[in-house]
């Protein structure tokens, strides 16, 4: 039994039925009482690459899907993503100012999470020093190889 996908005109729902025989019908009724118009599937449908992409995909489309509904998720994934910022960037601006209260300076820089995930501490003495021990290698690390690249571009020339 043949499955077809509708997409309607109306609302933008993208919704699947199922046939007991393959259907000349191209239009299915909707929930919300709008037309849906049946869409072609992957089942039903193959697309011919032209030569340029033979070597390779091309780069994804940044335009938005014809599917509504993984558009909604995507964007109810990001929000939900920007509500965690926004709610951890909150939970250590409050720590900043409590900290600050008792006369210790400090900024977002000096906190971590805690084990949990949950929260934030001031990170120790010796994790700061570390920490801006490794910053250092890290930079001289950069230098180098910036300095090795301009000599390589040199000398191609």
């Amino acid at each position: 039994m043949p499955i077809y996908v509708f997409t309607c005109q109306s609302c933008g729902l993208r919704f699947e039925e199922l046939y007991r025989s393959i259907s000349e019908n191209k239009e299915h009724p909707c929930s919300c009482g709008g037309v849906g118009v049946r869409q072609v599937t992957s089942f039903s449908f193959a697309f011919k690459h032209s030569q340029s992409q033979l070597n390779g995909a091309m780069p994804p489309n940044t335009g938005t899907s014809d599917d509504w509904n993984y558009d909604k998720a995507i964007g109810r994934d990001a929000s939900q993503k920007w509500e965690k910022i926004h709610e951890n960037n909150s939970k250590k601006e409050r720590m900043i100012r409590e900290k600050r209260k008792e006369g210790v300076g400090i900024t977002s820089q000096h906190l971590v999470k805690t084990r949990g995930g949950e929260g934030y501490r001031v990170m120790s003495e010796s994790e700061r020093k570390v920490i801006n021990e490794r910053r250092g290698l890290a930079k001289v690390v950069n230098d180098a190889n910036v300095k090795n690249n301009e000599q390589a571009k040199k000398s191609k020339k």
